[in-house]
């Protein structure tokens, strides 16, 4: 990790959009079971005190971006369930979507990132705080006396950016972009030494063959269940609502069109000229020219006649 993180709240100091204040809470930091090496799983909740407990209690995985020398961390989680971590070993999801967003930790900052590309297309989410703000930045290392006055230029820099935090844009120009240039950097070269170890070869084929291993057994798990007779049973009964308990309005009308289940316009679905909706057939149908409340109707199925079909409405 680029530098030090521990468990503990983080306060909001920028936020791209301006909707989230407060903080957010690191819970644990766990040795990260896919990955040997001294690399972390991070778990963070982004929303510690929403009003509502289940998005209170949402946590998000993060994980080293490479094996040797991580740069940043990715949002994913493991593969598998239990039995299938249990039984072929811990593997990191990958996926179209999964490296998007990300996290930095740099001097007293963890920087969210969002729709990343790589190290020089992505953009800040939020910032965090990790320390005092008095603190931060070249302010590191100074005497006492000389932060006070630094604080108070911290202050009126915390004026005149974003209400409620710093500019995302000053923190990514003098903190964010120079650390991603220079750890990138370091990484290749790390990583040419790092691979020519034998035992480094093996933890790398090791990790490619349990993914490998991880895939067949999930595409066999799924293929299990969709092959299971209750699988093949539910599916059955869907078929059957299909046929049993729906039918198919379209509207070839060219106008609008209204449909319900009583004489007058009461509770009616909108189809427009052209499109078609899917309509419960175990009661009368009826479509209507205006959607007002008493608007009369033109019967077009009598309850249970014409399940599994189309009606068209010319």
């Amino acid at each position: 990790m680029s530098s030090k993180i521990s468990k503990g709240d983080f306060r909001i100091t920028a936020d791209q959009y301006k909707s989230h204040s407060g903080v957010m809470t690191i819970t644990e930091i766990n040795e990260d079971k896919a990955q040997p090496g001294g690399h972390y799983q991070i778990i963070l909740k982004r929303y510690p005190n929403h009003a509502t407990e289940s998005t209170r209690n949402e946590t998000e995985q993060y994980f080293a971006d490479h094996v040797a020398f991580p740069v940043t961390y990715i949002k994913s989680t493991y593969e598998g369930n239990k039995k299938l971590q249990d039984n072929v070993g811990y593997v990191i999801r990958e996926g179209r979507s999964v490296g998007n967003e990300r996290m930095v930790v740099k001097d007293n900052y963890i920087f969210l990132l969002h729709k990343w590309q790589d190290k020089d297309n992505y953009e800040v989410r939020y910032v965090l705080s990790t320390g005092d703000p008095a603190s931060q930045g070249d302010n590191k290392g100074k005497s006492k006396k000389k932060k006070k006055g630094l604080f108070k230029s911290f202050k009126e820099k915390m004026k005149n950016a974003s209400a409620g935090g710093v500019s995302i844009e000053k923190l990514t120009a003098e903190v964010l972009q120079p650390y991603l240039d220079e750890a990138t950097a370091k990484q290749k070269a790390f990583y040419a030494d790092w691979i020519k170890d034998p035992n480094n070869k093996n933890t790398v084929k090791y990790m490619d063959d349990k993914r490998e291993m991880m895939n067949k057994a999930m595409k066999q798990y799924n293929d299990d269940i969709f092959n299971s007779p209750e699988y093949q049973r539910m599916l059955a009964y869907h078929r059957w609502l299909k046929s049993n308990v729906n039918l198919t309005v379209k509207n070839n009308s060219g106008s609008t069109l209204w449909v319900g289940s009583s004489k007058e316009a009461f509770i009616t679905t909108k189809i427009e000229p052209g499109d078609e909706v899917t309509m419960n057939c175990t009661t009368d149908l009826y479509y209507y020219h205006s959607d007002a409340q008493g608007a009369s109707g033109t019967k077009i199925n009598q309850a249970d006649g014409a399940c599994g079909s189309v009606v068209n409405i010319n």
